[in-house]
C-alpha cells in the first residue's frame, strides 16, 4: 500500500511540475492565463474503519484551475490591439460562416484579406451590428466584425462642370493660326484650336480616362460685331465625342456670357457626356480653367480605424465622414473555471460555466475596452519558479519514501528462519 501511496507523490509532484512548466512557457503569451494543479488527499474507508487508526492512501488531482486574474496592460500603435479592464471575454467566431464561438482574452487583431478582423489563428472577432451612426442594432445576436478597405460604388462620368477664363484681345486667339481656322480641326495640330484643357472624367469602373476639350475660335471681336466664340470639342480616350446640339461657348461686347450657359451634351462609345460651362467669364489674363468637378465617383479606401471605449468600431474612407461598422461583443459566464481551453489563449462555454452573457464593453458586469492596448500573460514568474523549486523537492522526498519501502520489503525477503 506504501508503494501506492509514494507512486502517488510522484505523479503529483509530476503534475505540479508540468502545470508550472506550462506556465512559465507562456509567459510571454498575450491574455494567456495561468493554471496551477490543485490536488485532494485519498481515504479508503468502510463500514468497520476505526476513525482513529485510519492512514491516508495518497494524494490525487482534483482539478487544474486557472487563473482569470487581470494580466497586465502593455500600450501599442494599433488600434486593433484590444485589451479589457475588468471582466468578459471577446467572442470569437471559428468556422468560415461563424457558427462555433470561442472566447478570449487575447486581443492581438488584424484585418484578413476580406476585411475580417481576425487574431494570428484565423478566428474572427464578433460584433454587434450597427447603423451607420454607431446605434446598436442588435445585442443578442453576433457577427463577424468587417472592416472593407474600400467603401462605395463606382460611377461612370455624367456631366463635368468646367467654368473657363478666356483671355480677351489678341491672347484670345490662343495658338490659333487665323480666325476662323483656315483648317479643319486636328488635335495634333495646335494651329487649327485656341486653347485645350485636360477633363477629368471616370469609367463605369471609377478608372480615369484620358479626356480632353479643345477650344476654337470661330469669331473675334470687331468694329462691327464685338462677340467672341468659340466652339467646342471633347476626345475621350482618342476618340471625338459627337455632340448632340450646339458645342459652343460665346460673349458679348459686355463680356457677357451668352452662348454655353446650359451643358453641352457629347456622345462617345455609346455613353453621354455633359460639359457645363456656365460661370465662364471673358478676361485679361491667361486662358484658365476656374474650378473642375465631374459627378464620377470611385470606392474610396480606408484612412483610418478607430474603436470608441463602448466598443463601436469607426471607419473613414477617404477623409470622408466617419462611418460605424459594428461594436465589439464582450461575453461573461457565471462560472469561468468551468470553461474548456482550446489553447490559443481561447475558451470554450461547457456545461459547467453555463452559456455565455453577451454585452457592451463598459457596462454592468464587463470590462471597459481598450484599444491600442494588449493584455499580457496574468503569470508570476517569480512564483512560478519557486513553486517549480517546491514541486522538485516534493517528487525526491516522494522517490526517497518509494526507495525506503522499497529497502523495507527486501529486508523481509532477505530474512531466513
Amino acid at each position: 500500500m506504501a508503494f501506492l501511496t509514494a507512486l502517488s507523490g510522484l505523479n503529483a509532484s509530476q503534475t505540479s511540475i508540468s502545470v508550472t512548466s506550462n506556465n512559465i512557457a507562456n509567459v510571454g503569451t498575450i491574455g494567456f492565463h495561468g493554471a496551477r494543479a490543485e490536488f485532494g488527499d485519498v481515504y479508503s474507508n468502510s463500514l468497520f474503519s476505526d476513525a482513529r487508526t485510519q492512514i491516508g492512501s495518497g494524494t490525487r488531482l482534483n482539478r487544474v484551475a486557472q487563473d482569470f486574474g487581470q494580466g497586465s496592460l502593455a500600450t501599442t500603435s494599433n488600434s486593433l490591439d484590444l485589451a479589457l479592464s475588468g471582466s468578459g471575454f471577446f467572442q470569437l467566431m471559428t468556422t468560415g460562416e461563424g457558427q462555433e464561438r470561442a472566447y478570449t482574452r487575447a486581443g492581438a487583431f488584424m484585418l484578413d484579406a476580406q476585411g475580417y478582423v481576425v487574431n494570428a489563428a484565423g478566428a474572427k472577432l464578433a460584433s454587434f451590428p450597427t447603423a451607420l451612426n454607431g446605434t446598436p442594432l442588435s445585442i443578442n445576436e453576433t457577427q463577424p466584425l468587417q472592416i472593407p478597405t474600400t467603401r462605395g460604388e463606382a460611377r461612370a462620368t455624367g456631366t463635368v462642370t468646367m467654368p473657363t477664363r478666356v483671355p480677351t484681345g489678341v491672347a484670345g486667339q490662343g495658338g490659333q493660326a487665323a480666325v476662323p481656322s483656315a483648317v479643319a480641326f486636328d488635335r495634333a495640330d495646335a494651329s487649327s484650336f485656341a486653347f485645350s484643357t485636360p477633363v477629368s472624367v471616370l469609367d463605369d469602373q471609377g478608372r480615369s480616362m484620358n479626356a480632353e476639350a479643345f477650344y476654337v475660335m470661330t469669331k473675334a471681336p470687331d468694329a462691327v460685331d464685338a462677340t467672341t466664340r468659340y466652339d467646342l470639342h471633347l476626345e475621350i480616350d482618342g476618340i471625338a465625342a459627337v455632340p448632340t446640339g450646339a458645342a459652343e461657348i460665346a460673349f458679348d461686347g459686355d463680356a457677357v456670357q451668352i452662348a454655353g450657359t446650359t451643358p453641352v451634351a457629347f456622345t462617345v462609345a455609346g455613353r453621354s457626356i455633359n460639359l457645363d460651362l456656365s460661370g465662364s467669364e471673358l478676361k485679361g489674363g491667361d486662358f484658365n480653367v476656374l474650378s473642375m468637378r465631374q459627378d464620377g465617383d470611385v470606392p474610396r479606401g480606408l484612412t483610418s480605424v478607430q474603436i470608441a471605449d463602448d466598443g463601436v468600431v469607426w471607419a473613414n474612407y477617404g477623409g470622408g465622414d466617419l462611418v460605424a461598422l459594428g461594436q465589439v461583443a464582450v461575453a461573461n459566464f457565471s462560472n469561468t473555471q468551468g470553461l474548456q481551453s482550446l489553447g490559443n489563449a481561447s475558451y470554450a462555454e461547457s456545461r459547467d460555466s453555463g452559456p455565455a452573457v453577451l454585452g457592451a464593453p463598459g457596462e454592468d458586469g464587463f470590462g471597459d475596452l481598450r484599444s491600442g492596448v494588449l493584455e499580457q500573460a496574468n503569470v508570476d514568474l517569480t512564483g512560478q519558479l519557486v513553486n517549480l523549486i517546491t514541486a522538485q523537492r516534493n517528487y525526491q522526498a516522494s522517490a526517497k519514501a518509494l526507495e525506503t519501502e522499497s529497502q523495507l520489503s527486501q529486508t523481509i525477503m532477505n530474512m531466513r528462519g
